[in-house]
């Protein structure tokens, strides 16, 4: 079976909050703690986030959201720019567009990057705002000038589909989809080993694509770990490949990976039982390492 089907795209509104650096890391849970509670408003942002995403406490909602706050009553710009994560996903408080398109540009005016990002992208998208391609990508803009990694990425996509004004131009990706990747963001690490996969923009290059794709796949990225199996070969020439690429092909499926659920549906009856017995043992082992989000929060729901 050749599988050299080409991973299909779909731009996303993502929350893209501050990652915990080495900062926060040298101090103990306590010693955030006692700072947030002291009033430091870098340190009540880092909190927020480590309560959403459970990054090494209890996720809970409701503390990352009192957290916020408290940063945000302080001016932090993507503390302001993180309230409208909550209103984004009907978080602790009801569900509304506009009031976290608001907090979004309230969050960009002030300044911060990821707010720039979210607000850029409410307006590409006309989510709680009316839609303003040219406005967008100003913001957009702004948030890339300050080395945002999911600017980054934003611009690579917008280089890659050729969308929103930008050429299709596969070595402006690379360019800019490297950068997010060497970063840690998944989803650039994806869409970068399917440039070497099929060698658009870059020269064609397997081992490179099948390296790209782990790195995002072992964040629990469910394209990349649909593309990693995919080029792995669960019915490949080497059969030492096989249970990993079915473990990936399996882990994919089960997050309703469209072409992984197609792959298994036409070879999973045909492997064979110590090898599907094997595959199903190492998926239900597999957790997904720290990754730039993981690292503090988080993405809001995707564009339909």
């Amino acid at each position: 079976m050749k599988l050299s089907h080409f991973p299909a795209i779909a731009l996303t509104l993502s929350i893209a909050l501050l990652p915990i650096t080495a900062r926060s890391e040298e101090k103990t849970f306590a010693q955030l703690t006692a700072a947030a509670d002291q009033g430091d408003a870098e340190t009540q942002y880092r909190m927020g986030q480590a309560y959403i995403l459970g990054t090494g406490v209890k996720k809970s909602p409701a503390k990352a959201y009192e957290y916020m706050q408290k940063a945000a009553g302080q001016g932090h710009a993507d503390a302001t720019g993180g309230i409208g994560y909550f209103h984004a996903n009907g978080l602790i408080v009801k569900k509304d567009l506009a009031a976290a398109a608001e907090w979004f540009r309230k969050g960009a005016d002030k300044g911060g990057p990821r707010s720039q990002l979210n607000y850029g992208r409410a307006l590409l998208h006309g989510r709680g705002v009316e839609r303003n391609e040219a406005e967008a990508l100003k913001w957009i803009q702004k948030a890339l000038e300050q080395g945002l990694p999911h600017a980054q990425f934003a611009i690579g996509e917008f280089h890659f589909l050729g969308k929103y004004g930008y050429p299709q131009d596969y070595v402006k990706a690379r360019e800019y989809l490297q950068k997010a990747a060497d970063a840690d963001h998944a989803p650039a690490q994806n869409m970068l080993g399917a440039l070497y996969r099929h060698g658009q923009g870059v020269t064609l290059d397997f081992a490179r694509a099948e390296t790209w794709y782990r790195k995002a796949a072992e964040q629990g990225d469910i394209k990349a770990m649909s593309n990693l199996g995919q080029i792995l070969g669960p019915d490949g020439a080497d059969p030492t490949k096989h249970v990993e690429a079915l473990k990936w092909l399996l882990l994919a499926h089960d997050q309703n990976e469209p072409m992984a659920t197609k792959i298994l549906n036409e070879i999973l009856r045909t492997r064979p039982p110590e090898v599907v017995k094997e595959a199903q043992k190492q998926k239900s082992e597999f957790k997904p390492r720290a990754s730039l989000e993981g690292k503090g929060p988080v993405g809001a729901p995707a564009e339909k």
